[in-house]
């Protein structure tokens, strides 16, 4: 089963023998087939150029409208609000301080 693999002279000769026994019909389409194929893909770089470039001018423009200043920052609260509701702290139970201040366990 494991053949050895021919040489790179042997297919050389084997391809040049398969050439002669083809028909110059077939020579002919094979190759308009491998030129068509050529012009195919050569054409594919433009499409791919012309869609790169398009994006790189719509980020430009997408960058220009969207200045340095145009960016809101997140809404913050006023500081007064905030030492308003630190008032209801003060409204509890003094008792519960002084058990705090006597209590051992409490300062643990």
């Amino acid at each position: 089963m494991n053949r050895p693999l021919p040489s790179d002279d042997a297919l050389r000769s084997l391809h040049a023998q398969s050439l002669q026994a083809l028909s110059p019909a077939t020579l002919v389409r094979l190759r308009s087939a491998r030129h068509s194929a050529r012009t195919a893909h050569a054409g594919r770089w433009r499409w791919w150029l012309a869609s790169a470039c398009s994006l790189v001018i719509a980020l430009g423009i997408g960058i220009q409208f969207v200045g340095p200043g145009d960016h809101q920052g997140p809404i913050t609260t006023p500081i007064v609000a905030a030492e308003e509701d630190n008032g209801v702290l003060y409204d509890e139970n003094p008792d519960l301080y002084l058990w705090l201040g006597d209590n051992d366990l409490a300062m643990e």
